[in-house]
């Protein structure tokens, strides 16, 4: 199991640490997928997709720190925390399709999380808008791939 500290989003600053946390989550669950013998046909895949939660997780972290200083406690409302947690107990012995079904479902949570956190950066800034889109779009063609399996 992954390890994760999900804070509660009431600022702006608490959903940039609520999508870290769900980046590492995602990545960390990636990486145990790759290593579960049974879903070894899509090992690459799962660790292409750790990889690239790792450096999405990049791009949040510098964004917080070169971009987002003068929003970093403004107060968010409209989104509840508890509506994005992802399940980081990753499953032992599941084949390909277990794996990718698990998979994408936090796929399909972080496409949610960052399309709706999309919409209120927009009100708030529009370059962390674009970061959020970004990463819900990419949180989708995820879970379209993982689907395919």
């Amino acid at each position: 199991m992954v390890e994760c500290d999900f804070p509660e989003c009431n600022t702006f600053g608490s959903v940039i640490r609520f999508a870290l946390e769900l980046e590492k989550g995602a990545s960390g669950v990636y990486e145990e997928l790759a290593r579960e013998p049974h879903a070894a046909p899509a090992a690459e895949i799962f660790k292409a997709l750790a990889a690239a939660h790792k450096k999405r997780g990049e791009l949040l972290e510098f964004t917080r720190q070169q971009k987002l200083n003068e929003m970093i406690l403004e107060p968010i409302q409209d989104l509840n925390g508890k509506d994005y947690l992802i399940d980081t107990r990753t499953p032992k012995g599941v084949d390909v399709k277990a794996a990718a079904k698990f998979a994408g479902k936090i796929e399909e949570t972080s496409a949610r999380f960052y399309l709706d956190a999309a919409k209120i950066a927009k009100m708030l800034m529009a370059e962390a808008a674009r970061i959020m889109d970004k990463l819900g779009k990419e949180s989708q063609a995820n879970k379209a791939k993982l689907d395919a399996l």
